[in-house]
């Protein structure tokens, strides 16, 4: 059946679901009054029925291949472990909140303190880049005292070095439990953190290797040591989730990978528990009975249910309506059915949650293909399209941004301005975005020497005089996107109206695995593109280096980067901007240094367009009409972060 048919089909059972739910109501309201019956003798009381067991049904996109914590990490699994795991430490609008500890430590709190230590030659240190290196003669580091750039020392290779160091103390909440009511302790997150830096635990390391100790102190405290020359303005981030030792401690780290206690029925201190995992069905949950905050009456529902929807081209909406869900999370993929979303809102029929960010879409140019890294030669390298400033302007006034956020985003996003959603409070307020404007983009065309000089609207311009490109030379390049519905219907945009300004731009639909191939095959990390399609996602803090000159992936750095990976496929390149990231990478824990060329770099960015941001990709949920309490924060990890406080209600204010 054709995906299209099939689609349409979908919406009119769902729009016939919903109206006749709702007249099904109506009809209950006007039945005819059931006659009066004569009184009767008083009878004796009957005894007190229980109180109805709650429950709440989540539906997942997918089955969870794992849910422990060092296997995986999906939306669907960490939708499971808000559950069961509440916090230790939640984001809330990309800033850390304590949930499982008195408070987040700090310089000022105390919490956070600095120290001096010897070291010499050979020594695990981290230079100024937080790296962890080799102490060796030339390594920039942080010597003792020295929290900022202006005081950083290049060590000359002899001479006598203390260095700072930096420590963190985590104070538990008091009395904690884990749900089988054994006390939860500092020596669980010990545990956790041991486990973590075993070898044979499948995890990125990079905060294990910056840590030189993590000790528990007492039963509540845990204190965090980084390695010599360390500086973090985020110690939050060195709290280890803790894991029940007296459940896992007979275990090693690699039966841990594949035991059934660690991936299918995972212990907790939070909201609920794990009783039952079927297969390609659901996994059942009841209320914590050891929970911390079970004092306030929470969580709400006696039991949690995650049901596993079939996989299908589009999630299908149809049980939210007739109440087989009550919420439809984030990984059930509602961002790609916006309007059949909204509609069934707009009928009164579910409530609807859409969130943008952090992950942005944008269209990178191919500004300096690999080819032109030995020279630019023309006659057998690609014409140089893109080197001029003006023409990535053009290209901004040409494409049709806003009809991309309206008809396929259904204004639910926004045109970026900067790589950071605008809700992170270190995102650049008040960058200009240049404007829809066709004749503005042909000016600037025409500028460069573009020119219509057939007058031919189906026939691309041609070049006269444009630096670096041979006459006669049409405008005529390649987009490179990954195949989906979505990305088809923007490649629609895109080519018509550029084909408005007289730039030709063929479609490339690619599987993922193609596009992002390695270089130098690879078009992407190959840079062998004129304009690519890709997504980013920024996390919490700027990633400024996402555009340095050292990130530019080429043969002499095996196209790799010297540090990122090579993600600097444009092949931008500006010296200013790269000491500016420089400036910030080394602030230590200097937040105006580090805050002041964060914003010379988001400016930077802004005017020389190396990618033209089209959008900040949607996460988006929905629930029945009177589930109160949800607050989907695209900073979070998942959108049920606060699932202990859901609840039934005839009014929800939240919402």
């Amino acid at each position: 059946m054709d995906y299209r048919y099939h689609k349409t089909l979908g919406k009119i059972a769902l729009i016939v679901i919903a109206a006749s739910l709702a007249l099904s109501a109506c009809s209950g309201k006007n039945s005819q009054a059931t006659p009066l019956t004569p009184p009767t003798e008083p009878t004796a009381a009957p005894t007190p029925t229980a109180t109805p067991t709650t429950k709440l049904t989540v539906c997942l996109g997918e089955e969870p291949q794992t849910l422990y914590l060092y296997a995986a990490s999906t939306q669907a699994m960490w939708s499971v472990l808000e559950a069961i795991y509440d916090g230790p430490i939640d984001t809330q609008n990309n800033m850390p909140v304590p949930v499982l500890l008195n408070e987040l430590p700090s310089l000022d709190n105390g919490g956070v303190k600095l120290q001096s230590v010897s070291v010499s030659q050979g020594d695990k240190v981290a230079n100024t880049r937080g790296d962890v290196v080799s102490l060796q003669k030339g390594v920039r580091v942080f010597p003792e005292g020295c929290t900022t750039e202006s005081c950083i020392v290049e060590w000359d290779g002899a001479s006598p070095l203390n260095l700072v160091q930096m420590t963190a103390d985590f104070s538990l909440l008091p009395d904690l439990k884990w749900s089988d009511g054994e006390a939860l302790t500092a020596d669980d997150s010990v545990y956790s953190y041991q486990i973590s830096a075993d070898p044979a635990t499948r995890v990125v390391k990079t905060n294990i290797d910056r840590t030189a100790a993590y000790e528990a102190l007492d039963a509540q405290t845990i204190k965090w040591t980084g390695v010599p020359g360390y500086l973090t303005t985020r110690p939050a981030s060195f709290f280890w989730l803790p894991q029940p030792k007296h459940l896992l401690e007979t275990y090693t780290a690699e039966e841990l990978n594949s035991a059934e206690i660690t991936n299918k029925t995972p212990m907790g201190w939070g909201a609920y528990q794990i009783t039952e995992w079927i297969p390609g069905s659901e996994i059942r949950l009841i209320k914590n009975p050891n929970y911390f905050k079970a004092s306030e009456g929470l969580p709400k529902f006696d039991e949690l249910i995650y049901r596993f929807l079939p996989t299908m081209p589009n999630a299908d909406l149809s049980p939210l309506v007739t109440g087989e869900c009550d919420i439809m999370e984030t990984s059930t993929g509602l961002e790609d059915q916006i309007q059949t979303v909204r509609e069934l809102e707009l009928a009164g029929s579910i409530t609807s949650y859409f969130s943008q960010g952090p992950a942005w879409e944008a269209i990178n140019f191919g500004i300096k293909p690999a080819s032109y890294d030995a020279v630019y030669n023309p006659y057998e390298d690609r014409q140089d399209f893109f080197s001029d400033l003006r023409i990535r302007q053009a290209f901004a006034s040409c494409i049709n941004r806003p009809a991309i956020i309206s008809e396929v985003l259904f204004s639910q996003s926004q045109i970026p301005s900067t790589y950071l959603p605008l809700t992170n409070p270190l995102a650049v307020q008040n960058l200009p975005i240049i404007g829809y404007d066709t004749t503005m983009g042909i000016q600037l065309l025409e500028e460069v020497g573009w020119l219509d000089q057939d007058g031919n609207p189906d026939t691309p311009r041609t070049a006269a005089g444009v630096d670096n490109v041979f006459n006669d030379t049409p405008f005529s390049v390649s987009y490179s996107v990954t195949d989906t519905e979505q990305n088809r219907q923007i490649a629609q945009i895109v080519v018509s109206s550029m084909k408005d300004c007289g730039v030709e731009v063929t479609p490339q639909f690619l599987a993922p695995s193609d596009l992002l191939a390695a270089g130098p095959e690879g078009p992407l990390f190959g840079r062998n593109f004129d304009l690519a399609q890709l997504g980013w996602s920024s996390g919490n803090t700027p990633s400024c280096f996402l555009y340095t000159s050292s990130e530019i992936p080429t043969e002499k750095n095996q196209w790799l980067g010297t540090q990122y990976g090579g993600i600097n496929l444009t092949g931008y390149s500006n010296p200013e901007y790269d000491a500016y990231c420089s400036a910030m990478l080394n602030a230590g824990l200097d937040v105006d240094t580090f805050n002041q060329n964060n914003q010379f770099t988001q400016q930077i960015l802004t005017n020389d367009l190396p990618m033209l941001p089209l959008f900040y990709q949607i996460k988006a949920m929905a629930s029945r009409v009177d589930l109160c309490g949800i607050l989907l924060d695209t900073s979070a990890r998942s959108g049920l972060n606060n699932i202990e406080s859901l609840e039934i209600s005839e009014t929800c204010e939240s919402n």
